[in-house]
């Protein structure tokens, strides 16, 4: 809630006037407080709640015939996230409760032609198995699911193949959505990294300064930067946000994340890549950035 509230208020003072309706998806823990608050964060622009409930009556009846996919759907965390994409009608632009909105951003549909994802520096699919068969199937690397722009339809018969197969391991350490989204749209293009950015860790920066369009916080990178949020003001001058073709995915990148993800896992390694983060945030200081201290 503390950056979820600020989510609302940002996408809805620079984007009231592109969309028709915001379509705000529950978890289920919200309390009457929260809900007052996060109506009051809309800024005049018309808003529902979804709850679980809600798209649980929906799955019964749309996934009937999918049983792998209403299996995965009954999973928890990450999961819930992939409900979404199959009970929302298309086409429709989804953001997490963890980006702020910095500028109006004019193109967040494209031109409606195609799916569109938003990126990040590195690809992060830890609940890929198999990893031959993805980088012979040229599923784009480096997508992140932190935003997105969708007009396709859900591909229930794709999903079955992932789960039948055995081409992606729900249960795996850190595995995530972006990587099956990755693999049930591989038809897309990407949002500019450097124009909707993705925080890094051990970096401070400047919203006022800052030359992007918003900047998604996961992993509640958001708590050092909420004082600069909760006092933020996004300009509503236009801006057109780059797209780019993704690239697809290839054995040696797949290998680099196993590398990395075995690294993050083991103890000795937490003091190296924390001296890595201060030196990068020190190497990155503009006026755009402060260093963590």
């Amino acid at each position: 809630m503390p950056i979820a509230r600020h989510a609302v208020r940002t996408f809805c003072s620079t984007h009231r006037d592109c969309f028709s309706e915001l379509i705000i998806h529950t978890d289920g823990s919200l309390t009457n407080e929260d809900r007052h608050d996060l109506s009051s964060m809309t800024e005049g622009m018309p808003f529902r709640f979804v709850e679980p409930w809600q798209r649980r009556q929906m799955i019964d009846q749309i996934c009937i015939d999918f049983p792998r996919t209403r299996a995965f759907l009954d999973g928890s965390g990450y999961r819930a996230k992939m409900e979404i994409p199959v009970v929302e009608q298309k086409p429709y632009f989804y953001f997490d409760s963890d980006v702020v909105w910095l500028q109006t951003c004019t193109n967040l549909l494209g031109d409606g032609t195609i799916n569109l994802f938003s990126t990040e520096s590195w690809t992060w699919y830890p609940g890929i198995r198999k990893a031959s068969v993805w980088a012979k199937s040229g599923i784009p690397r480096r997508v992140n699911s932190g935003f997105y722009f969708l007009k396709d339809p859900f591909p229930f018969d794709r999903m079955e193949r992932l789960l039948s197969a055995g081409l992606y391991e729900p249960e795996a350490p850190w595995a995530t959505d972006q990587e099956i989204m990755a693999f049930l749209y591989p038809a897309m293009r990407l949002y500019h990294q450097d124009d909707l950015m993705r925080s890094r860790r051990g970096i401070i920066y400047n919203l006022v300064n800052l030359k992007a369009g918003s900047l998604h916080f996961p992993g509640r990178m958001w708590e050092t930067h909420l004082a600069q949020i909760a006092t933020l003001h996004p300009t509503t001058l236009p801006r057109e946000i780059r797209i780019t073709d993704p690239i697809p995915l290839v054995m040696s990148e797949i290998m680099r994340m196993k590398i990395m993800l075995s690294t993050a896992q083991a103890r000795w390694s937490r003091g190296p890549v924390e001296i890595y983060r201060r030196i990068r945030a020190r190497l990155k200081k503009t006026e755009e950035f402060a260093v963590l201290r």
